[in-house]
């Protein structure tokens, strides 16, 4: 059966996790490390098995893919999800759950190959100065949030919980052009080890160089706080790609992702 965990156990199911899965997702772990509220679904005390979900519904599995009690109540959990219009986002840990899944779920869920770069930590990125062309760069706060397109309000209670908590526990940085929020990058999500990155540069503002600038400005400051960068993309987007890579993201790992209807990612 598939039974909710107590936050006392999340150690536990840390040690298990950074053990045995090289790379997992920064949610699983900002949920964890109780960045972020979620909830730790397993097995039974045992951990043979783990799913790991955000309250916007993001969730990580591993563990024995062939444990069939939990896989049942699991596939039930799924469903209920489904039927009530909810999203669910699902990080599959490893090829042998990409086959349990296709195999018990079938055509249900459409599969996303991503790719997860990690940085080359301690290593510092050259920065330009940015005033002298009309843009200058400043750490996101609750203002900016509040004249933000993309990363505004909605976007940071989806996946903080609330903006203070954003405020709290993750960061991100702007460049302004005439007081005007026209690119960022922020935390997604964060954990005590690691920092996934989100950005975004206004479409009128696009060929500047502005997500490069930025991305430099969150990676140095990410060094400073001995977190260890993230960049997570789909397989097909070229532009992300090529953007990580500019930015000294290396060694992609592929994974799949599993999606309902109601929310791609």
């Amino acid at each position: 059966m598939m039974i909710i965990l107590n936050k006392q156990d999340y150690s536990v199911v840390k040690k298990k996790i950074t053990v045995k899965e090289n790379s997992p997702p920064t949610f699983a772990l900002s949920v964890l490390d109780e960045y972020i509220n979620g909830t730790v679904y397993a097995d039974s005390v045992n951990l043979q098995t783990i799913l790991i979900g955000t309250n916007s519904g993001i969730y990580y599995v591993f563990g024995n893919e062939s444990n069939d009690q939990f896989n049942k109540d699991f596939i039930e959990f799924y469903r209920k999800r489904s039927n009530d219009n909810l999203r669910f986002t699902l990080f599959s840990a490893n090829t042998n759950w990409d086959q349990a899944l296709i195999k018990h779920l079938k055509n249900e869920l459409k599969q996303i190959r991503r790719l997860a770069f990690t940085h080359k930590n301690n290593v510092r990125l050259h920065t330009t100065n940015t005033s002298s062309e009309n843009f200058s760069i400043k750490k996101i706060d609750e203002k900016t949030i509040t004249n933000s397109v993309e990363f505004n309000n909605d976007y940071y209670k989806e996946y903080w919980g609330s903006v203070t908590n954003f405020i709290e526990n993750g960061f991100g940085f702007c460049i302004l052009h005439q007081g005007k929020v026209v690119s960022e990058c922020t935390s997604i999500f964060s954990s005590k080890s690691l920092i996934e990155i989100d950005i975004a540069t206004q479409s009128d503002f696009q060929g500047f160089g502005l997500a490069t600038k930025i991305g430099k400005e969150f990676i140095n400051y990410s060094s400073q706080k001995n977190l260890i960068p993230r960049w997570d993309c789909d397989v097909s987007n070229r532009s992300s790609i090529n953007l990580a890579e500019k930015l000294g993201f290396t060694n992609p790992k592929e994974y799949t992702v599993f999606v309902n209807n109601f929310h791609d990612e």
